[in-house]
This record gives C-alpha cells, sequence and structure tokens, in this order.
C-alpha cells in the first residue's frame, strides 16, 4: 500500500495534518520503535505524519513554576538539560539509561510515553513528578490531563483519533531529590526488567517520599509504604529489608493475577525473576537517596 507523508513545521500545520488521519495513520517522533516494528512488513499505513520540524516540540523551558518538556524533545537533550538536571535529576538519569546513544540521540519522550510500553523508562518517572500532558487536537486547540491518567495499560493511552501528545509539564517542587535506578536484561540497549524512581524531601532523614516501580505492571505502580517505612528515621537493615518484603509480595501477587501467559517461554526461574530482583533495586535507590542527601 502506498503511504502518504506529511511534515508539518507549525503547530497549525501538524493539526490540519492531524485532520486528515484515519485509523491506519501513524505519527512518527523519531521513530526508533515505529520503524522497527514497520520493517520488513507489509503495512497498512495510508499516511505518516513526521513531527521532525515542529522546533517549539522539541523546546524545555520553564513557565509559571512548570516546566514545559516538548514531545519531541529527545532523551540526550533531556538528560542533559540543566533544568532536568536541577529539578527532575530521576528524570535526568532515567534518559541517560534508554538503549544506546543511538536511541537516545533520536528517541523523544513522547515516543515513550505515547508507545506505553510497561518497560518503558519515562512512565515511573512523569508519573513520580506529578506531570501532565498537553494534547492537541485536529481543531488546533490543546487540553492536559495527568500523565498516570494518560497510560492506560501495555500499548494503550487516552489518546483519540486525530490527536498528538504536544508536551509534558512538571511541576517544579522545590526542596526535594529524586533518583532512579533500573535493572535490564543486558548491559547495552538495556530494556528494563524492573525499574525505580523515587523522590523525598530533603533533610536530616528521609521525609515525604514518593516512589514508583516500573516495568512489573502494565502501569507504573505507586509505592505508598515507601514514606511509611523509611521516613522520619535512620533506615538500616531492618528497614531496607521489610520495603523488599513489601515490594516482593506485590509483584508476586501481580504475577499470579497475571491472565495472559509470557509473550516467551521462559522457566520458573525466570518467572520469579523480578521478585528476587526488587532486593537490588531497593538497595540501590536507598544507596543512592543516602548519597544525596
Amino acid at each position: 500500500m502506498n503511504s502518504n507523508y506529511i511534515q508539518p513545521r507549525t503547530r497549525q500545520e501538524l493539526s490540519q495534518a492531524l485532520g486528515q488521519m484515519t485509523e491506519n495513520s501513524r505519527i512518527i517522533a523519531g521513530g526508533t520503535d515505529l520503524m522497527a516494528s514497520d520493517h520488513g512488513r507489509d503495512s497498512s499505513t495510508d499516511l505518516y505524519i513526521s513531527l521532525f520540524c515542529l522546533g517549539d516540540m522539541a523546546e524545555i523551558y520553564r513557565e509559571d513554576g512548570w516546566v514545559r518538556i516538548g514531545a519531541g524533545a529527545v532523551h540526550d537533550a533531556i538528560e542533559k538539560n540543566p533544568i532536568i538536571q536541577e529539578n527532575f535529576r530521576a528524570l535526568s538519569m532515567a534518559c541517560s539509561k534508554v538503549g544506546s546513544q543511538q536511541i537516545r540521540n533520536k528517541g523523544t519522550i513522547g515516543g515513550n510515553l505515547v508507545n506505553a510500553s510497561p518497560a518503558g523508562d519515562m512512565l515511573p518517572c512523569v508519573c513520580l513528578f506529578l506531570g501532565e500532558v498537553e494534547i492537541l487536537r485536529a481543531d488546533d486547540t490543546t487540553y492536559r490531563m495527568p500523565a498516570r491518567d494518560f497510560i492506560l495499560g501495555a500499548g494503550k493511552t487516552a489518546l483519540k483519533p486525530k490527536e498528538a501528545l504536544y508536551a509534558v509539564w512538571l511541576p517544579i517542587q522545590e526542596g526535594r531529590s529524586s533518583t532512579f535506578v533500573k535493572l535490564g536484561s543486558r548491559k547495552e540497549v538495556t530494556i528494563a526488567q524492573i525499574s525505580m524512581a523515587v523522590s523525598w524531601e530533603k533533610g536530616e532523614y528521609f521525609q515525604k517520599i514518593e516512589g514508583y516501580l516500573g516495568a512489573v505492571d502494565t502501569r507504573p505502580i505507586y509505592l505508598e509504604e515507601m514514606n511509611h517505612i523509611l521516613s522520619g528515621r535512620a533506615v538500616g537493615r531492618e528497614e531496607r529489608e521489610e520495603l523488599v518484603s513489601s515490594l516482593r509480595e506485590r509483584i508476586r501477587v501481580i504475577r499470579e493475577n497475571r491472565k495472559r501467559p509470557p509473550k516467551l517461554k521462559i522457566t520458573e526461574a525466570e518467572q520469579l525473576y523480578k521478585e528476587r530482583a526488587v532486593r537490588s533495586v531497593v538497595y540501590d535507590a536507598i544507596d543512592q537517596m543516602e548519597g544525596e542527601s
């Protein structure tokens, strides 16, 4: 099937292009996932809309107590941006761990969110920072919604037909620090098997801790027990092991309640990997938290 290709240069041109979309149309940002999925296949795609020439979709700046990250901003630019490093360290760290350097040079935060892979590194971070997504409609209007409501499940988002993710907004929270930890299945081009994004209020002890676990369920998991177990005290081995035990149980319940079998044939030991690996994630995260305090 022959496909048309549109490369808008303004938001208005993008809105017009969205109006031409059908259920077989695709939007290209960095293309790192889309090109891989379409390669070597007979595609039914009738229209590709490229975001490559939309400069404002790659911009990162402060505005009224928020930081706006264009959906077309690539991981390498987000990682190295001083505004992100100062206010959202976990996001900078997560961007530094996405795939290979080539992927980080082309892959975008918008593509990572819209792809909605459970292993996506941006998902737990954007949820952690109470992020909102800005969505552009074909009539050139936009609306915002909480990022935690945008991700509906594996590969599923709240985007409606003829809409595009335009920007991510993160509220600046003074006096907080954050970190990100991830374990993957290989040393290079690592796909997360389990990840954790944590933020806390700076002080003598950890206070008001927020945490999300990624790559365990179809959506990031909010870790309400982290604040109860770790906040307001010196954190030793007992507290670490209590948190490990709690998260291990949560992962076990998710695994046992999973309705679909794994896509790959894996052994029982491999099925239990995340329950065992969470201990390393917890210890690494707390070590990094202590290093920042």
